[in-house]
């Protein structure tokens, strides 16, 4: 399990195992993966939200991923040290992310 926390305000988890992104088949292989994080915000009394982060990476299970992954996670734990919420969906750019609209 990938979770992080600063044991007072935020706890931040991966609420399940990546998939590929977009995940229709009929989008065919695109080299990206998707990952959907829970978090809960002391200041937003204890609500728990979601967001999205899209990946490159071919495989959704191999060590690459959960590298990437971890480092989201570490990247969404630093926001949340400054921010009450998240953005709903990222786009993973390395050493950082940024937040982008819902694809349609």
């Amino acid at each position: 399990m990938i979770s992080r926390s600063d044991g007072q305000s935020f706890h931040l988890l991966l609420a399940d195992r990546p998939i590929p992104y977009p995940n229709e088949l009929a989008a065919g292989r695109t080299n990206r993966i998707s990952a959907c994080y829970w978090y809960s915000h002391v200041r937003e009394n204890d609500r728990t939200r979601s967001t999205i982060v899209v990946l490159p990476c071919a495989d959704t299970n191999c060590p690459a991923a959960y590298r990437l992954i971890e480092t989201v996670a570490d990247l969404l734990a630093k926001e949340l040290t400054y921010r009450s919420e998240l953005a709903e969906f990222y786009e993973f750019i390395p050493n950082s992310t940024r937040a982008v609209e819902p694809l349609s």
